[in-house]
């Protein structure tokens, strides 16, 4: 049996963050995740330059390519582009998370949660080769949270999305894309994308609405003109299918010393989708307000008031005061939405996420 002051499920981007912080505040504690790293991960790997305040500058054998910003195709064929103050990155996320893990001065314990129980102010689960004993658990573990599952919370409203990679030429990728990331917002109830990579394109779409996803639906969206234009026509690998949280984060992300970071607790932008730099942000805030409850006590009751107060405070809560689906419940609408989401280059360039998501 291990003990520690606090457990981490999850060694993406919030569970790697969490840890990090953890450790540069001397805080016992342990990371466990299902699988070892490096690992595959669906994903279309675009991160703002923000992420370079709060990560540093990415090695280069860490990024994939260098994008200019957000190129916003509205259901009226009109584009709207929204540079970024300095560039951002497209990374492989397999590569990418296994470099924020890299960073920790201990890997990830490997082992998959079956089971979480309460005694007192502690806190024991069960993996397949472990049990713990914590005091503050933080989960981490993506959007299909085992931790939240078995908490008894609701999940976030959730997108099904699919994406495949177009093998291509990078120097036709360059021509093609001019190093934008391209989203369109024409898929009923969500919205499609193409993001350059080195010798590829990630190209998706996801929706709210399950009648406007799938293989047929992703297949049209590949023959769309404006889609064409960028993959020229080269065929689409493997497609696979993924959920993301599209209804901002929870309002009770997590119960008693059970805290929710990263897409467990739906802290994602539904507008672009956008989670790993939110993960990251949510993850310090759980293990600073791990450590600060610790520090107090560790009373259970006081973990959750804490980490709340901390979200707030870097801005975290307010992805979630846009209802997505009501935006794009029209043309007249969704055009609306894009117009005014040609401000995301300057919140993504900017460290502190402290600006609202475009309304209506």
């Amino acid at each position: 049996m291990e003990c520690r002051d606090v457990a981490i499920i999850g060694a993406g981007p919030a569970g790697a963050s969490a840890a990090l912080e953890l450790e540069r505040m001397g805080v016992d504690h342990i990371l466990i995740d299902k699988a070892t790293f490096p690992r595959p991960k669906i994903c279309a790997g675009v991160l703002p330059p923000a992420i370079s305040d709060l990560l540093g500058e990415l090695p280069k054998d860490v990024f994939e390519s260098r994008l200019r910003g957000y190129y916003l195709h509205s259901i009226s064929g009109r584009n709207l582009p929204s540079r970024f103050h300095r560039r951002g990155y497209a990374v492989d996320r397999m590569v990418f998370d296994r470099w924020l893990v890299s960073k920790l001065s201990r890997r990830p314990v490997e082992g998959r949660l079956l089971g979480i129980d309460r005694l007192g102010t502690r806190l024991t689960f069960r993996t397949e080769k472990i049990d713990v004993h914590c005091k503050v658990l933080i989960g981490a573990d993506g959007a299909n949270s085992k931790v939240r599952s078995l908490c008894g919370i609701a999940a976030p409203r959730m997108a099904m999305a699919y994406q495949a990679e177009v093998p291509m030429e990078t120097s036709e990728i360059e021509r093609r894309t001019e190093s934008w990331f391209h989203i369109f917002y024409f898929i009923p109830g969500g919205y499609g994308w193409v993001a350059p990579h080195r010798h590829r394109l990630m190209v998706g779409t996801g929706s709210i609405l399950p009648g406007a996803v799938g293989k047929m639906n992703f297949s049209r969206f590949l023959r769309h003109p404006a889609v064409v234009e960028l993959t020229g026509g080269h065929r689409a690998g493997k497609l696979q299918a993924h959920r993301i949280p599209m209804s901002g984060p929870l309002k009770e992300p997590g119960c008693g010393g059970t805290i929710l970071a990263g897409d467990a607790g739906g802290f994602v932008f539904p507008g672009t989708g956008e989670g790993v730099r939110y993960a990251i942000l949510s993850g310090r805030a759980a293990a600073r307000a791990a450590a600060e409850n610790l520090k107090e006590g560790g009373r259970p009751s006081r973990t959750m008031k804490k980490y709340i107060g901390r979200l707030r405070d870097d801005g975290l809560l307010s992805l979630g005061d846009v209802d997505f689906l009501d935006m794009l419940r029209s043309p007249k609408s969704a055009e609306s939405y894009v117009r005014k989401l040609t401000s995301l280059s300057r919140r993504a360039s900017s460290s502190l996420p402290r600006c609202r998501p475009p309304s209506s």
